[in-house]
């Protein structure tokens, strides 16, 4: 079972709006102690059923992979609390509206996940997250039976979210391009040293060694996370550690390496093109891509990707230092409660639910629950489905087993303005408009510039 080790937001100090007492039931009648008339207008009134309540719930998952399942699910089997999902993409454009939506009195989510630990912080502190004490303890949610309170940072001593997936990263393999070369699926300990050298081992004429994905931060920062588990862009004096840090500048440079190496994609090519992952591995121009377990569901698209004569191969990430076993996903898909929900007690118990089993429809589609029970050996079979064929299935649930160390943010001020930064200097670099030198120097200035501000 995968060793699941506390995860933590930043601590805030949230004022939260106790919001009013609750009215009477839906289609409930006060009683004056006397029965109405049989027929009268009050009878059939009282005869009446009462409308199901209904839920918005807002996440960033296509519906088709996963979510309107679990919706189906859940609306067949409770006639009265009515679910709609309503998918928003998961980006800056994508979460600013679902901000405006939160601010909103009309059509605004009951419940909504959010991504990132800095999106939870931000709207914990803005008053968009409903304390969950007193729900969970009315839906007999035992969190500490289910997630592991120490998994949860409270904020101002409450719990305002509840993770239901934990994501690990992984590096996926062309199970033929590594046998081509005579190498095995690598092991819990392999190092980023190893990660560069099989790059370029595997690099061919038609397709690449490895692929990073542009749209996320520089292999540095997994790379650092490994060397730093704990608030990675966070030092002792409370400034950013891109000077400090020894591994932000062996990251650059070894992603460098790659790129000059002709190893992996020209920066600028996979940038300006928005290259994705299950494109490059699936349709055999990349031999190893680094992403997450969300990438598993494309594995099994043979519609979207035919004519395969590969599988895929697993294996948790590189480590800084040998023997080191941390890794740079977490928990996630964190689920928090509209304070201005006017059904906070069903959306706790489709929360509730959800957390207990009917996230297990999302499986498939690439999510492991955080449910401390879960079951590898059966998550792994769900994973793959009837697409075996494409899988090395011995290398995934090694992969899924395997004993790490989750990465912790305790601390995310001004963590936004740091990733920025942090990106846009790293592109300088990589398409060779400054030195690394440079780069860590302006990545450490506009930072401390941004966390004094902020604070």
């Amino acid at each position: 079972m995968k060793k699941f080790v506390p995860f933590t937001l930043a601590t805030l100090l949230v004022s939260s709006a106790i919001l009013g007492a609750c009215g009477k039931d839906e289609g409930g009648a006060q009683s004056n102690g006397s029965a109405a008339p049989a027929g009268s207008p009050a009878a059939s009134s009282a005869a009446k059923p009462s409308e199901p309540v209904k839920l918005r719930f807002w996440g960033g998952v296509p519906p088709e992979s996963g979510p309107q399942t679990v919706i189906d699910k859940w609306n067949q089997a409770n006639k009265d609390i009515q679910v709609e999902y309503i998918r928003f993409v998961n980006d800056e454009q994508g979460n600013t509206k679902l901000d405006t939506a939160l601010l909103s009195t009309n059509d605004a989510p009951d419940l909504y996940v959010s991504y990132s630990a800095a999106n939870v912080d931000r709207r914990t502190k803005a008053g968009m997250a409903e304390p969950l004490e007193e729900l969970m303890a009315k839906a007999n949610f035992n969190v500490e039976e289910v997630i592991g309170t120490g998994n949860i940072m409270k904020s101002g001593g409450k719990i305002h979210y509840l993770p239901a997936a934990v994501s690990p990263q992984i590096v996926l393999f062309n199970k033929a391009s590594l046998d081509a070369v005579g190498e095995k699926v690598p092991t819990t300990g392999w190092t980023w040293d190893d990660f560069a050298a099989l790059a370029k081992k595997m690099n061919k004429p038609g397709q690449y060694g490895a692929f990073f994905i542009p749209g996320w931060e520089p292999i540095a920062y997994d790379m650092s996370i490994t060397a730093k588990p704990t608030d990675v862009y966070y030092g002792d004096d409370g400034l950013s550690t891109f000077m400090s840090l020894p591994s932000f500048k062996k990251g650059l440079e070894l992603q460098k390496s790659l790129i000059d190496a002709k190893a992996t994609y020209p920066y600028a090519e996979a940038a300006t093109n928005k290259l994705q992952p299950q494109d490059e591995l699936l349709n055999g121009k990349a031999a190893m891509v680094f992403t997450g377990t969300y990438l598993i569901r494309y594995v099994k698209d043979d519609k979207a990707y035919p004519n395969r004569n590969f599988q895929v191969s697993f294996a948790p990430i590189p480590q800084y230092e040998r023997g080191t076993k941390v890794n740079s996903g977490g928990p996630g898909d964190f689920m928090s409660i509209n304070p201005k929900s006017a059904n906070k007690e069903a959306a706790m118990k489709f929360l509730a639910w959800y957390l207990t089993e009917g996230n297990q429809d999302m499986i498939p589609g690439g999510r492991i629950p955080s449910n401390k029970k879960a079951d590898m050996n059966k998550i792994a079979d769900q994973l793959i489905g009837d697409a075996g064929k494409y899988f090395d299935k011995e290398s995934l649930v090694s992969t899924l087993k395997a004993d790490v160390t989750y990465r912790v943010f305790s601390k995310t001020t001004a963590q936004p303005e740091i990733r920025k930064a942090f990106m846009e200097e790293a592109e300088r670099y990589f398409l060779n408009a400054q030195s690394v030198d440079k780069a860590l120097e302006n990545m450490k200035k506009r930072a401390d510039e941004a966390i004094k501000a902020a604070k």
